[in-house]
């Protein structure tokens, strides 16, 4: 006979979610990188899964890039952009890592004209800020989401 198992009661079970609208199709002018601040407040949240749309009519276009930052208020105090996982046992000095996805490869082909992908990162401060990069020579229109699970 299989035992049931209790939940655990609290305020995030089952998990809390959070949809965060960073920017809706926003036009994005040829070779440029925007963001859109304030900072966001994500804290409370383990992870953020952040998706990327924008508008491609060829696959060899250059793409449209994904930066994220993480901070600790909404003025963006003490704000960092790269990072370092001590886990792994390597040797001294340790790099830090560049908070930064490519979207190459992530076109859907004529008729849809348009990219997506998906970033998923760890919270790793209490605020967030998105940056996009237009790598193309022609304004594209951006989209950008994130869903916040904890």
């Amino acid at each position: 006979m299989s035992e049931k198992r209790k939940g655990t009661a609290g305020a995030c079970n089952p998990a809390c979610t959070s949809i965060i609208k960073f920017m809706t199709d926003r036009e994005l002018p040829p070779n440029i990188g925007i963001s859109l601040p304030p900072y966001t407040k994500i804290d409370s949240y383990r992870h953020i899964n952040i998706f990327v749309r924008f508008t491609q009519a060829a696959a060899d276009e250059p793409p449209v890039d994904l930066g994220v930052m993480f901070a600790f208020n909404a003025n963006g105090a003490m704000g960092a952009r790269r990072y370092v996982n001590l886990e792994e046992n390597l040797s001294a000095p340790q790099s830090t890592n560049f908070i930064e996805v490519s979207g190459r490869g992530s076109w859907h082909g004529s008729p849809h004209n348009i990219s997506s992908y998906m970033a998923r990162f760890p919270v790793m401060g209490p605020y967030i800020e998105v940056f996009v990069y237009n790598r193309a020579a022609i304004k594209r229109k951006v989209s950008v989401w994130g869903y916040l699970v904890s």
